[in-house]
């Protein structure tokens, strides 16, 4: 069965500045970092600034850019050993931003060893100073457990439910997702549904996907396609590339009730457009297989060029097996969609 995220997402999401209001401003962290590593030659300068992903980082794409070009392979970080020492003379100084870039650091192990306790005891410091980005990084941490911090369902609701009463909407969808499964709270699934939606309508997509994952598999409660394709269908109209992807997938296949292929075609196309990887292998296996549309193997090659050349290794290999194969039933890729 097709399954949109769990909450396991969420841990990736406190490395993504996207899940975060557009008010946090990290320029002076970006400024400080870029300046000791825009000259270097190490890779690994370069992929821990991708990683590390100040809030209105502006050097991203000129970042990517050079990785493409670097003949190096050396990934020692160089300047990042510079950076990290400024950003703490700034964090000592009482700055709660330049506190939870230290936690932050410190938790992904960049231009520092990885130290859970001293990210810990940054992110704490950062939260007596009011960052609320720290409280729900922290707060996630005791919800999964990390490294030597162990598990502690009280601490993680306490704080997060901190984060959420400071405006941080992606704190909400993870009580909501606490409140629904009963993980450290009593269940409570209309708090849980309210929650996630507020989160949605204040601007985390990613709870959308969540609410649609629970009504399509009913794991929390009765499963209702209906309601299922209507959330993931507001995530969509989001301009979400895996929403969108996967909602063409389901409108091609007629997964969960509903069959629309010229649609689900569309949905995939503008997919790609936004290189949403799975999307190129979909449409390649729809028309290499003849699901859902005329079965085309001009098309299906043609969308695992496409893909491959966009960096889709599955894509390459499906190209690479369509000469002379025979064509089986099953769509490679489709256990894998979300």
């Amino acid at each position: 069965m097709v399954q949109t995220p769990s909450i396991v997402g969420d841990t990736l999401d406190i490395f993504n500045e996207d899940v975060w209001p557009s008010s946090f401003d990290d320029r002076d962290i970006d400024n400080i970092i870029w300046e000791e590593i825009q000259g270097s030659e190490s890779r690994g300068d370069l992929i821990f600034y991708l990683l590390h992903r100040p809030q209105k980082a502006q050097h991203r794409e000129e970042a990517q850019a050079r990785l493409k070009i670097l003949e190096t392979v050396d990934r020692t970080p160089v300047g990042y050993a510079r950076a990290v020492p400024r950003i703490r003379a700034l964090a000592e100084q009482g700055d709660p931003n330049a506190m939870f870039h230290m936690g932050k650091l410190h938790v992904l192990g960049i231009g520092v060893p990885q130290d859970m306790v001293s990210a810990v005891a940054w992110y704490e410091k950062a939260i007596a100073r009011g960052e609320m980005r720290a409280c729900c990084n922290l707060g996630w941490i005791y919800l999964y457990g990390f490294g030597v911090i162990s598990v502690n369902k009280q601490e993680a609701f306490r704080l997060l439910s901190l984060g959420a009463e400071n405006g941080m909407y992606i704190a909400k969808a993870s009580l909501g997702l606490m409140f629904l499964a009963g993980d450290g709270v009593p269940v409570d699934q209309q708090r849980g549904l309210q929650l996630l939606r507020e989160s949605f309508e204040e601007g985390y997509t990613n709870a959308g996907n969540h609410l649609a994952d629970a009504y399509f598999t009913g794991k929390f409660f009765p499963a209702d396609k209906k309601a299922g394709h209507e959330w993931l269908s507001k995530v969509a109209a989001t301009g979400d590339e895996k929403a969108m992807g996967i909602l063409g997938f389901y409108l091609v296949a007629g997964s969960y009730g509903q069959t629309d292929v010229g649609r689900g075609v569309m949905l995939l196309e503008q997919a790609t457009e936004k290189e949403y990887m799975p999307a190129y292998l979909w449409l390649g296996n729809f028309y290499r297989r003849g699901l859902g549309v005329t079965r085309d193997l001009d098309k299906a090659r043609e969308w695992f060029e496409k893909g491959a050349e966009a960096g889709s290794h599955e894509c390459q290999k499906a190209l690479d097996e369509m000469m002379g194969e025979k064509v089986s039933p099953h769509i490679p890729g489709s256990s894998s969609i979300h």
